[in-house]
C-alpha cells in the first residue's frame, strides 16, 4: 500500500520482499505486515497498560522535550575565558554523553573527541578544553576525568543537575552549568546538548551559522512532538510503528557514518529504555564484513535502516544495494527518512521519535521503561567495593 501524505510518504507492503518503508513526513499511515498485526500491538499501548508499566511517568519527561530545550537555549552559559584551542575534550557516560556525540559528529570543522572511559587521552594538555558532562554529578568516570584535568591545568568547563562535580567545581572556580533535575540522564539529552551548545557558542567554538542549525534543530522536536505520543494513533505514529516492527523480534539497526550517534543511541535505547536487545552497525564498513552473513536467512531479524535527505551519492546508493541484499535473503526491513533540512535536524528527530519508540517496546515487554535495576546494582557494588570516587582529588 502506498500513499502521500504532505510532504512525506509511506509504503508498507505485506509483498513477497518484505520491505516496509517509512519517509518520515507530517505523518505515516497504517500498515499490515504479513508476521505483524498492528491492531493487537494498538492494544498493548493502551491507556491502561501505560499507566501500569510507566509509573515514572518517562513518557512526560519526553514530552518535555521542546521545552527544555528553549530552557537550555535561553540560559547563559558559563565558560572559560580561553582562545586557541587545539582539541575540545567531552567527558561522559551513558545518557549524559549522548549529547558529546551528537556534537561531535555535528561539528566537523572541530576537532571533537569524545572520552568514555577513566582517563583523559595522554596527549591531552594546557591547549585543550575539557567539558565534563554529567547529569547526575556523581557519574566516577567523569569525575576521573575531571580530576585529570585538574591536575594537568587544563582549560576546564561542567554541566550537571547538581552533585559532586558542582560541589568541587564551586571549590575550585571551574566553571559550572547548572541544569534542571528530576529527569533520567537519557531523558535530559536536550538540556545537555543545548547547554553544550550555548557553551561553545560562548567561546566562539560554534559559530554563528551552526548555532542557527542549532536552534532550528530545536524546531523538529516540537514538530515531532504533536506525532508520537499516544493519543495519536498507531496509523499516523512512527514511533508506535516502530516498536510494533521489532517487538519479540531481533532488531539490526543500520545508518551512515555521519548519524553513528543517533544509530547508536538507538540500540541503546532498545536496551535500556525497551529492556531488549539489538545489534548495529554502520556505512559504509559494515559493506566490507556483515553483509556477507546475508547469505542465510533469519526470520527473526528486523533491520530498520535509518537514512537522510542528506546522504551522499556514494552512501545513498550503497543503502540501495544493501537493502536489495537483505530482500534478497527474505528479511524484514523498515526504512526511515526524517524531516528537517541539515544534519543536526536529522540527528535530533531521530533521537526523538526512536526514544519513545523504545518506550513503547518496555510497555510491550510489559516493563517499567525508566527502571535500570542492572545498572543500579552495578553502582551499588562497584561504590562498596572500590569507592573509587573517594580516592579522586576533587
Amino acid at each position: 500500500m502506498q500513499a502521500k501524505v504532505g510532504v512525506g510518504w509511506a509504503d508498507f507492503r505485506a509483498s513477497p520482499d518484505q520491505e516496509v518503508r517509512g519517509f518520515v513526513g507530517l505523518n505515516l499511515l497504517y500498515a499490515t505486515l504479513v508476521s505483524h498485526n498492528m491492531d493487537e500491538a494498538a492494544e498493548i499501548v493502551s491507556e491502561h497498560e501505560i499507566r501500569k508499566y510507566d509509573r515514572s511517568n518517562i513518557l512526560g519527561d519526553y514530552r518535555r522535550w521542546p521545552a527544555l530545550a528553549q530552557e537550555a537555549l535561553e540560559r547563559e552559559a558559563s565558560a572559560v575565558d580561553f582562545s586557541d584551542i587545539n582539541h575540545v575534550v567531552l567527558c561522559g557516560m551513558g545518557g549524559s554523553a549522548a549529547s558529546c556525540d551528537v556534537v561531535r559528529e555535528w561539528l566537523d570543522d572541530v576537532d571533537v573527541v569524545v572520552v568514555k572511559d577513566y582517563h583523559l587521552p595522554k596527549w591531552a594538555g594546557g591547549r585543550d578544553l575539557v567539558i565534563a558532562v554529567t547529569y547526575s554529578g556523581n557519574t566516577e568516570e567523569t569525575l576521573s576525568c575531571y580530576s585529570e584535568a585538574l591536575k594537568r591545568g587544563m582549560p576546564l568547563v561542567t554541566i550537571s543537575s547538581g552533585g559532586t562535580i558542582e560541589v568541587s567545581s564551586r571549590k575550585r572556580g571551574v566553571p559550572h552549568n547548572k541544569v534542571s533535575s528530576g529527569l533520567a540522564p537519557r531523558a535530559a539529552f536536550p538540556l545537555l546538548f543545548y547547554t553544550l551548545v550555548e557553551v561553545l557558542r560562548k567561546m566562539d567554538i560554534v559559530c554563528s551559522r551552526r548555532f542557527e542549525e542549532a536552534k532550528s534543530s530545536a524546531k523538529m522536536l516540537d514538530f515531532y512532538s504533536r506525532r508520537i505520543f499516544p493519543e495519536v494513533p498507531l496509523k499516523e505514529n512512527i514511533s508506535k510503528q516502530v516498536a510494533s516492527f521489532i517487538y519479540q523480534e531481533i532488531p539490526k539497526v543500520y545508518g551512515s557514518e555521519r548519524i553513528r550517534c543517533a544509530v547508536e543511541r538507538f540500540r541503546r535505547m532498545i536496551s535500556e529504555n525497551g529492556k531488549w536487545h539489538a545489534m548495529s552497525d554502520v556505512l559504509p564498513e559494515l559493506c566490507h564484513n556483515e553483509i556477507v552473513s546475508y547469505i542465510i536467512g533469519n526470520p527473526r531479524l528486523r533491520i530498520i535502516l535509518m537514512r537522510t535527505k542528506s546522504d551522499p551519492l556514494e552512501i545513498s546508493k550503497r543503502f540501495d544495494i544493501v537493502k536489495e541484499i537483505f530482500l534478497k535473503s527474505q528479511h524484514k526491513v523498515m526504512e526511515l527518512m526524517p524531516e528537517g533540512s541539515s544534519l543536526l535536524d536529522f540527528i535530533i528527530s531521530y533521537f526523538y521519535f526512536l526514544d519513545v519508540a523504545t518506550v513503547y517496546l518496555a510497555i510491550k515487554n510489559r516493563q517499567e521503561p525508566a527502571k535500570t535495576e542492572n545498572i543500579d546494582y552495578l553502582k551499588e557494588r562497584l561504590g562498596r567495593e572500590l569507592n573509587y570516587v573517594s580516592k579522586l582529588s576533587l
